[in-house]
């Protein structure tokens, strides 16, 4: 199956029945947040505006385990993912904590939100710098325990963003974060490679007087300040899940299996360490560029700019998993914020690395002809755009952490990686190949989708000769419309 104009306008319909309510009163207060509990447990239908600092933590040394000598090799993947296990079990353990829950996992990647106290953004902060100090000691504890690197970079903003929760079933939801806070505490913590904590501009000028101050002539925290935070806070349970893990000498078998194609069958429900699988997959990123400021001035305009928001960035994200998975019989990793990361794969027995790359350059005019119909279907002049990037190489697929409904979905190689660097580098919109994706992509594909614009799928289908394409079809009902075809012979005698 491919991509169909009519097929994606019904489906955009149905999307729209499902967009979450945004009630009047959009801001949670910290005894809601409590007895709902944030994160894990925000319901489907509903959407939020939550205040709190976010907190971003970067483990260092990932991309120096994905390969071995340069080679991504089954043995460097198993060792890849047992490190990243490690990791997420001791970040599990502030999941429904008192001052902070996991919001999301990507690749060597956290994502937290502190929430309370309601209405004090200098304690919110504190409460955020004390866990990334807790985070660091057990990082270390751990690593040490299992000989594994423990370098974490930490980045932390402070604001509003909106909350909602997308996807059906355990192993298929995602809890998203929209706005400048995630945003930017993301962007700090990818900005370097010096291990601490860090703050953005906004979180110094927020946080509570001397816990700042200026060192090789710019700012950064005062070394008593995040001492005194880790006491006042001690995130005890954080303490004893890395010590428990530490003097644990087990770790989960990892066993990789080829899928059965397409990726879209593959169920997360029923991967685990000794059921992964892995092969060469084209990894997709693919983000609504300018969503970030357009849902900072929707939160300031109130709640029916706030239903906006929520409506466009969920059908747009729905419609963009519906391509990838019906379309294209791609497999959603996971949403990550107002970014949808994907993988397609082709090649039954043996991995077919340029179909994949043609594939993944298709299924990225798909999107764009779905982002532009959700945007005419739901009357929105937002100034966004949609930016794919591309790369390909050996994948493993599968969940880490706690065992059970809590574990985590996980695609982590060096396509991964090098796909999301390559969609962050693209401006206001586009497509762009990393480097073994261009490599070894056929020449149609290489010269239309190295670099530029994105194009519609029925262009890129006249481009790239498909089935699909309009020009073929018209070729097949009209041969002789072909430029090689026979003159028609006159009928007249």
């Amino acid at each position: 199956m491919s991509w169909n104009a009519d097929r994606a306008k019904l489906r955009i319909g149905e999307h729209l029945k499902t967009v979450p309510e945004v009630d009047r009163k959009v801001a949670l207060d910290s005894a809601t947040l409590a007895k709902r509990g944030l994160l894990s447990r925000m319901p489907l239908s509903e959407a939020f505006v939550v205040e709190g600092a976010h907190l971003y933590g970067q483990l260092l040394d990932f991309e120096d385990l994905v390969a071995d000598e340069g080679q991504e090799t089954e043995s460097a993947h198993r060792r890849l993912l047992r490190f990243l296990n490690m990791h997420y079990r001791v970040w599990d353990s502030i999941v429904d904590g008192d001052d902070g829950d996991r919001v999301d996992y990507h690749g060597a990647r956290l994502h937290a939100v502190v929430t309370s106290p309601v209405g004090d953004p200098a304690a919110q902060i504190e409460r955020a710098v004390a866990l990334a100090r807790k985070l660091t000691e057990a990082a270390r504890k751990v690593g040490s325990a299992h000989g594994f690197p423990s370098r974490i970079r930490f980045g932390i903003d402070h604001g509003k963003c909106v909350a909602m929760t997308t996807g059906r079933g355990a192993h298929e939801k995602d809890t998203l974060f929209l706005g400048r806070p995630a945003n930017h505490a993301a962007k700090l913590v990818a900005s370097g490679s010096e291990q601490g904590i860090f703050l953005t501009d906004t979180a110094q000028n927020r946080v509570g007087a001397g816990a700042v101050r200026k060192h090789a002539g710019k700012m950064t925290l005062d070394e008593a300040y995040v001492q005194i935070a880790a006491r006042k806070y001690p995130f005890e349970k954080l303490d004893r899940t890395a010590t428990e893990i530490a003097l644990d000498p087990s770790d989960p078998m990892f066993r990789f299996k080829r899928p059965t194609l397409p990726l879209s069958t593959v169920k997360f429900s029923e991967l685990s360490p000794a059921n992964s699988i892995r092969m060469g997959m084209a990894s997709i990123f693919a983000d609504i560029d300018g969503f970030t400021n357009f849902v900072d001035q929707s939160i300031l305009g109130g709640s029916e700019k706030i239903r906006e928001a929520v409506k466009i960035v969920h059908v747009i994200r729905e419609e963009l998993n519906s391509v990838l998975k019906e379309d294209f019989g791609g497999k959603r990793v996971r949403f990550i914020g107002d970014c949808i990361h994907g993988c397609v794969a082709e090649g039954e027995r043996v991995d077919d690395a340029a179909k994949s790359v043609r594939e993944a350059a298709l299924c990225a005019s798909a999107m764009r002809s779905s982002f532009d119909l959700c945007l005419e279907i739901v009357r929105s002049d937002a100034a966004i755009d949609l930016a794919v990037g591309i790369e390909y190489g050996p994948t493993p697929m599968t969940r880490l952490g706690h065992r059970g409904d809590d574990s985590v979905r996980c695609a982590a190689s060096r396509a991964t990686i090098e796909a999301e660097r390559t969609q962050q580098a693209i401006e206001h919109g586009g497509v762009r190949l990393g480097a073994v994706a261009a490599a070894i992509a056929d020449p149609a594909v290489r010269k239309h989708f190295s670099a530029g614009q994105l194009m519609s799928f029925d262009s890129a289908s006249d481009l790239l000769w498909t089935a699909q394409a309009p020009a073929v079809q018209i070729l097949r009902s009209e041969p002789a419309a072909r430029s090689h075809a026979a003159p028609r012979k006159s009928s007249r005698r």
